[in-house]
């Protein structure tokens, strides 16, 4: 079994969202290519940010992989969500 990594973000650190990919099956983007053309690029961004409330916990999924699973709280929001290590980046300020 492999060494698990550290993890990367602290308790009460600031983070956001990954962007998704910009082209493919993840572009959460599902309007016709004319549409996008006539309209243009979507006007809003993905930029909700999160605060880390609890410490990350080394969660296995069904084949065997681990990843850091966070507690985080949405900006304006009070309903934890958990997210993994890989969604998540620091906030630049």
């Amino acid at each position: 079994m492999n060494i698990p990594s550290e993890p990367l973000y602290k308790v009460n650190q600031r983070v956001t969202e990954r962007k998704k990919a910009c082209l493919g099956v993840t572009d959460r983007d599902i309007r016709s290519h004319s549409k996008k053309r006539i309209e243009g690029k979507l006007q809003y961004r993905n930029e909700r940010k999160f605060t880390i409330v609890g410490e990350p916990t080394l969660k296995e999924d069904k084949i065997k992989r681990r990843s850091w699973i966070y507690p985080i709280v949405e900006d304006g929001y009070t309903k934890i969500q958990y997210k993994t290590q890989g969604m998540l980046k620091p906030v630049e300020e």
